[in-house]
């Protein structure tokens, strides 16, 4: 999978090259989806990846949720190279738990817009994520993943009673037009977050992984919706 990584960093869609988004002495956090977290040596590849950047491992957070922390952080490191194993922060987020939060902003309903505290508090925001297959959404034209690209961050990485607005969302009336709603939401947490660039892991039927992708969001939903995800 390095090689892979340092293909995709090297060639970035519409994006500029990491080391001109990342600098020296960046809180750099990592959000991670179930599928990244599952493969530690696919994770301990792009951080490897990052720090030839001249990063601080101090400065690097791989953010999962508690659960899976609890599992793969010990793999985790045991992959990542000796000499900064010890440093790079793990967290794992707990919806429930106040001190791991921070308020974004306000949302339009002028409810707090709450989010694990390591990716408020950071200077780069990188969502790591296997792109998922649209929800079924009859006959209106599929998103990428649940309710978007960037779904790793949110609601993956917000309060509970977040979540469960997402969770619930598909038992509820008029389904299609709440759907719709929260894409909109997430895509409006994601920009006042100012994540900039997305890291998409594209698989095969069994689960392999055929491509990674990095780059600007945009332009990687137009090539992915379009099918032109082959070199």
């Amino acid at each position: 999978m390095k090689r892979l990584f340092a293909e995709a960093l090297k060639n970035p869609i519409d994006f500029p090259h990491i080391s001109q988004v990342v600098y020296p002495g960046d809180k750099v956090a990592v959000a991670v989806d179930a599928f990244v977290v599952r493969r530690p040596g696919l994770l301990a590849d792009f951080v490897a990846e990052i720090m030839a950047v001249d990063l601080d491992a101090n400065d690097i957070t791989v953010l999962m949720l508690e659960s899976e922390r609890k599992m793969y952080e010990a793999p985790l490191r045991t992959a990542l190279p000796e000499e900064y194993r010890a440093a790079i922060r793990v967290v794992g987020h707990n919806p429930l738990d106040p001190q791991s939060l921070a308020m974004l902003g306000v949302a339009k309903d002028d409810s707090p817009i709450m989010l694990n505290r390591s990716l408020v508090d950071a200077d780069v925001v990188i969502p790591i994520e296997r792109h998922e297959p649209a929800i079924n959404r009859g006959q209106s034209p599929a998103p990428l993943g649940h309710f978007g690209m960037h779904s790793v961050i949110y609601p993956r990485f917000a309060d509970d009673e977040t979540q469960k607005r997402f969770l619930f969302s598909g038992a509820k009336k008029n389904r299609e037009k709440l759907l719709a709603s929260l894409a909109a939401e997430m895509d409006e947490i994601v920009y006042a977050l100012g994540v900039m660039m997305t890291v998409q892991i594209l698989t095969d039927s069994q689960d392999e992984i055929t491509r990674i992708i990095i780059g600007d969001a945009k332009e990687i939903t137009a090539m992915i919706t379009n099918g032109h995800t082959r070199r």
